[in-house]
């Protein structure tokens, strides 16, 4: 396969062989329109010699009834063998492989049994599912399989698994009724003597259990619960939503000025803890590797019982729901060209951008762009509110005239590869409303390559990488133990982007599944700016390292106050927190400022309007305190997760916050269990999950 940055080198190497860098470079730069740099790029002779997209590997990607038929059988010794972890995965790549017929508002009508084994392939995986008591996965597996052709002369076994399931429910007149008709399909097959004995036994024992069932559950013993747990089902809520923009929280107003751009301010005091913004992608895709098979490429939700692609055996959805709303925008246009697109290799940016336009057509295209373009011409602000559509992602900063001519050169030549791709192997790219096909004009394709170049841009600077915490579940020495997340897509987000970079952030983001929640690790005053980190904290890098990470990608230097006074990195930080001055901020020294000669050992109020504190006090409830978190701390770090928990993390975080000297260890320390907390709300994966193999 040819990545792009191979395709690129080669492109290089014919203008310096031309003697032609210098002038080519010539053209590119802060003083040139991205129409300008596209279009000239794309007149070049060695441009449209080299520039052009590999064909991929279309053997990644697609279905065959032998491979799908290798994995079920793969899948039924590892159910035999009861390592039922290791079943599931291959009866799920079973499902991928097989052949499938196409879906039509969300069905697939399917007659004979040309999709046998696509049907054999869910029976099994529903046998696995009614094992591990996910009885209602199970259930929605047999529809499918009887759906798909699975055997009329097996059927009636289907229909046995399915009463059970029923029955574990408490759906004990469903269970009934089902059972019924496989008495009636059995009515009419011949069978051997000893299996006719072994079925009718099984069903009237089923049947009587019908008849004394009550219509509750079965009460389950959750062994199996962390084999298929991807994360709670919905993000923590915002205490008080603003009414006009719901996924913020009402102690927050967008703000704007030209030193800054576009902002987050606090209105009225914020503590830590609190959850400030719950937001759905603008636009969101699972990275372009393995991650492809494993989970979801609508809501980036690990799919542990997936529902493939019908025409493709690289995607997965966890739902039926998910697939249909994709299938008719996002990977209903890139499934054809998939395989090109994981030949190129794409970074997150250009990956992004393209599925961005991929998901629209030519004419939406360009009334959206005429649109904006008409309204920013207009002389109007920057787009001071958080929106879900294209408007959102054409004002993202892409810090276009600070970046060097090398740069821009090399995302004009993304830009026309991944046009390349959109105007001839995307046929949906090129209708109408109408769904008519349409020929795109000179300025047409100048559009749509600018616009991709806009898009990367501002996607490089503004993407935010999904990710899933991994805690593990073992007996060895680092048993509940979880990372700070394995990165699983990358994705776009209005409200997000409007927050700015701090080495010393006081809110941070978790993921959970495509969805973003920001939450508070500091006490924010009320007008104090809020931000999150771009890259690396000051408590793991210095200030030199920082600052080049942030200029090389974001195109500025940081003025935080840890970059200002050069702070120094966890290792270097004192292990005991001291008492902090409530005037100048410096160290008490025998609950006395040594600058402002302060005496902290009474809570009064100074005519200046500075509050004392009881110092001693207050360091007695620091000690007491710190005992209960590290206690509360070390369940965290085992995975586990409470309101009491929290609660433990909050009065420690914010008294430390109150009345300590910063930066030190402790404070630090129980930021980061605080980012745990969060981490566990969001998506997780048990990476050795309880009695998976047992």
């Amino acid at each position: 396969m040819t990545s792009f940055h191979q395709i690129y080198s080669k492109f290089k190497g014919a203008l310096l062989e031309g003697w032609q860098t210098g002038e080519v470079a010539a053209h590119f730069g802060p003083t040139a329109s991205l129409e300008s740099m596209f279009k000239y790029l794309s007149s070049l002779p060695e441009a449209q010699q080299i520039l052009l997209p590999p064909p991929g590997d279309n053997r990644i990607s697609r279905k065959g009834a032998v491979e799908a038929e290798k994995f079920r059988n793969e899948g039924n010794r590892f159910y035999r063998e009861k390592k039922l972890d290791k079943a599931l995965l291959a009866y799920n790549y079973s499902i991928l492989a097989a052949p499938h017929p196409p879906v039509v508002d969300g069905s697939s009508n399917v007659v004979g049994n040309e999709y046998e084994v696509l049907a054999l392939g869910y029976a099994n995986r529903s046998a696995l599912l009614y094992e591990t008591d996910q009885y209602e996965s199970a259930l929605a597996d047999i529809e499918r399989a009887i759906a798909f052709g699975y055997p009329a002369n097996r059927k009636h076994r289907l229909q046995e698994r399915q009463a059970k399931c029923l029955l574990a429910l408490g759906r004990a007149q469903e269970a009934r009724q089902t059972l019924e008709e496989a008495i009636n399909l059995l009515n009419a097959l011949s069978l051997e003597e000893k299996e006719a004995a072994t079925t009718w036994d099984s069903i009237t024992k089923l049947l009587t259990k019908c008849e004394n069932k009550s219509q509750e559950t079965e009460t389950t013993t959750g062994a199996y619960d962390r084999l298929y747990y991807t994360g709670p089902i919905s993000p923590p809520d915002i205490n008080s939503p603003q009414a006009n923009t719901p996924c913020m929280s009402s102690a927050l107003r967008i703000a704007y000025t030209p030193a800054r751009g576009r902002h987050l301010v606090a209105e009225r005091e914020i503590q830590p803890g609190e959850i400030l913004l719950v937001e759905d992608a603008l636009t969101a895709i699972v990275k372009l590797d393995a991650t492809l098979r494993s989970h979801c490429s609508k809501c980036l939700r690990r799919a542990p019982i997936p529902i493939p692609c019908p025409t493709c055996s690289l995607v997965v959805f966890c739902s039926d729901k998910c697939r249909s709303v994709s299938l008719s925008s996002g990977h209903g246009a890139e499934c054809g060209v998939l395989a090109t697109l994981v030949a190129l290799q794409l970074d997150p940016a250009p990956a992004i951008a393209f599925h961005v336009l991929a998901s629209t057509n030519l004419p939406t295209l360009r009334d959206q762009v005429t649109s904006i373009r008409r309204c920013t011409g207009s002389g109007l602000k920057p787009l001071l509110q958080v929106t879900q559509d294209y408007r959102s992602l054409y004002h993202l900063e892409g810090h276009a005239t600070a970046r060097p001519e090398s740069q821009l050169q090399e995302v004009a030549a993304m830009a026309y590869i991944l046009t390349h791709i959109l105007l001839e192997k995307c046929s949906h790219f090129l209708t109408d409303t109408s769904g008519s096909s349409i020929t795109p004009t000179e300025e047409d394709i100048t559009m749509v390559g600018s616009q991709l170049m806009l898009l990367i841009l501002g996607v490089e600077c503004n993407v935010h990488c999904t990710k899933e915490v991994e805690v593990s579940n073992n007996n060895s020495a680092t048993s509940g133990k979880q990372t700070r997340g394995k990165e699983v897509g990358w994705a776009v987000y209005s409200g997000l982007s409007l927050i700015n970079h701090s080495c010393i952030p006081n809110s941070l983001t978790t993921s959970l599944g495509s969805t973003k929640f920001l939450y508070s690790i500091s006490i924010i005053p009320k007008g104090v700016e809020i931000t999150d980190s771009y890259g690396e904290r000051y408590v793991s890098h210095s200030r030199t390292e920082r600052r080049k990470a942030l200029q090389d990608h974001y195109f500025f230097c940081c003025g935080c106050a840890a970059c200002q006074s050069d702070w120094p990195i966890y290792q270097e930080l004192p292990e005991k927190p001291s008492l902090r001055c409530p005037s100048c901020c410096q160290v008490l020294v025998g609950f006395q400022c040594m600058i402002c000669k302060l005496v902290c050992t009474s809570d009064n109020a100074l005519k200046n309007g500075i509050k004392l504190y009881d110092a001693p006090k207050t360091q007695v409830q620091i000690s007491r305190t710190w005992s209960e978190y590290s206690k509360a701390a070390a369940q965290i770090q085992l995975g586990k997760i409470s309101a009491e928990l929290l609660a433990k993390v909050l009065e420690m975080l914010t008294l430390l916050d109150k009345y300590t000297v910063h930066p030190n260890k402790a404070y630090i320390s129980t930021q980061e269990t605080l980012m745990t907390c969060f981490d566990l709300m969001g998506s997780v994966v048990y990476t050795n999950p309880t009695n998976a193999n047992t």
